[in-house]
């Protein structure tokens, strides 16, 4: 009774700073890292569903074929509209959370998330396991 209790209390903590984060100006991309099977595509795919009108969740494991996305020029025009057409759900500026899960595996994805965020139209979280490993793919 108290591993369910105390789990609730930090999903819960994790929601408020996922909606403190949500309401921050000049937000930049956020990154929840960690070990696999621990829970953090589980708390993002809540947050993203009940807190925004669009949540479009990439896994880059899974959906292998996203990452041409990526490939070229890493403008965020170019990149949205590249998903856009790959049709993964409504692009609505300021209501729209989109979710790159196993970003690792996107190495062109990571050094995007810079432009991305610039362009200020979503709101982005990343969310990978081993993200120290291979730092050095990334150029950005």
């Amino acid at each position: 009774m108290k591993i369910i209790r105390e789990t609730v209390v930090l999903k819960r903590r994790i929601l408020e700073k996922l909606i403190q984060w949500k309401g921050s100006k000049n937000k930049l991309a956020l990154l929840i890292n960690g070990a696999r099977q621990v829970g953090k595509t589980f708390i993002v795919r809540e947050f993203g569903k009940s807190h925004y009108k669009h949540f479009i969740e990439i896994n880059f494991e899974k959906q292998v074929s996203v990452k041409r996305a990526f490939e070229g020029d890493l403008d965020a025009r170019t990149i949205i509209l590249n998903l856009s057409a790959m049709g993964l759900g409504a692009f609505e500026e300021g209501k729209t959370l989109i979710f790159f899960d196993e970003i690792q595996s996107c190495p062109q994805a990571r050094a995007a998330i810079k432009f991305l965020v610039e362009d200020g139209r979503f709101d982005y979280v990343e969310s990978g396991s081993l993200l120290g490993i291979n730092y050095k793919e990334v150029s950005s």
